[in-house]
């Protein structure tokens, strides 16, 4: 297999994590418990205790270097993927999946078995269809760009198209890779079959007098999570350099950066674990901090925030968007439709912002319902 720097950990590497999880320094603890002011301080403690202790990472590294990992230069930037090839007999249109943050391409394995061996989970093998999943740059297994200015769309359309000889394709994405996905289809209708959404960029342009009151309830929501929630967006597109050293420098300040989301965004009642458990959080820590891409994971907020990022203005390819209740947003159908040719809007039943990890049957059922629904003479359902 290629060599993914996230797989080439030496034990040094591994001694030295250690000895600075055992030698953090905690803050002086507050009169507040819970999630109510950040990272629940015991928690976090907790995991920070495992992680130095008893987490076994040689037997992570093993599982993950056991998936169909390859690797490419795109464009000059070094990208890292996985291919699930379909299983005999499938003969649905290939699907490129797209992570979000913070996350890595790992969160999506269950949803591209799915997708390419249905019949390992009750589904019927003719549905089978190959999936590529790759690792956005500057998250942990793909180095980031080496240029400002470098549009990540494009290199998946390469990655796809010149790279695997892929003319035609269905593309999905979640938080970060909603915003890919949109821009990959809005650069290139004739080779998306459709996309697939858990996450919409807003109209470019909208007249205040045409907003229905049910969007205006729901740009309300928005700007009440943004400021409930939004301080870490904000930091991570203004000055991500200032917060970079200081994650960079700790895994314990690393873990903790992402462990406070995966409970305000997940399906989780203030109860993380039941959501995640803790070999799935310690993996995500251990792979942002061996790769120490905790820093270039902020320069995708960055470059949008500053216009180095192309703007969604109108994406004319069929559009399914998938919505999980305890997802950031959920904007209604009309509020969609306004940017996007919308022929499949779904709100699911249970799930958030993690909804591949958390609900993956949930989220591959309906990528391969959609994908259905584009293949002329085949059933919906």
């Amino acid at each position: 297999m290629p060599l993914i720097p996230a797989l080439d950990v030496s034990d040094d590497d591994l001694a030295e994590l250690r000895r600075r999880l055992h030698a953090t320094r905690w803050p002086e603890p507050w009169p507040a418990t819970g999630w109510d002011a950040g990272t629940d301080q015991g928690e976090l403690r907790r995991l920070v205790r495992i992680w130095a202790e008893d987490f076994d990472w040689r037997a992570q590294e093993r599982s993950i270097a056991d998936l169909p990992w390859h690797t490419a230069d795109i464009d000059g930037t070094d990208i890292a993927y996985l291919r699930f090839d379909a299983e005999p007999g499938g003969d649905g249109v290939p699907i490129l999946l797209t992570n979000g943050w913070p996350s890595t391409a790992l969160e999506l394995t269950e949803v591209a078995q799915r997708l390419a061996t249905p019949s390992q989970f009750g589904g019927d093998a003719a549905h089978a269809a190959t999936v590529i999943v790759p690792a956005l740059p500057g998250l942990p297994f793909s180095p980031q760009r080496p240029r400002l200015g470098v549009q990540t769309h494009d290199l998946w359309h390469l990655l796809m198209t010149e790279h695997l000889g892929i003319s035609r394709y269905l593309a999905h994405g979640g938080d970060l890779g909603a915003g890919i996905t949109s821009r990959l289809a809005q650069a290139y209708p004739d080779e998306l079959v459709g996309i697939h959404l858990l996450a919409v960029a807003p109209p470019s342009d909208v007249d205040d007098a045409s907003i229905t009151p049910e969007e205006r309830a729901h740009l309300s929501r928005v700007q009440a999570w943004l400021s409930a929630e939004g301080a870490y967006q904000h930091q991570q597109q203004t000055r991500p350099l200032t917060l970079a050293p200081a994650v960079s420098d700790s895994p314990a300040g690393l873990l903790s950066w992402v462990l406070e989301k995966h409970c305000a965004w997940s399906d989780c009642d203030g109860d993380v674990s039941s959501r995640f458990s803790d070999e799935y959080l310690l993996t995500l820590g251990s792979l942002y901090w061996f790769t120490n891409s905790i820093g270039t994971s902020f320069r995708a907020y960055y470059e949008h925030a500053a216009g180095l990022t192309t703007a969604v203005e109108r994406v004319e390819v069929p559009t399914a968007v998938a919505l999980f209740p305890h997802d950031l947003a959920s904007p209604p159908q009309s509020w969609v439709e306004r940017t996007y040719h919308l022929t499949r809007y779904t709100r699911m039943p249970r799930g958030g912002h993690f909804a591949p990890h958390e609900e993956p049957a949930l989220l591959a059922d309906d990528i391969a319902a959609f994908a259905r629904e584009l293949q002329p003479g085949r059933s919906p359902e």
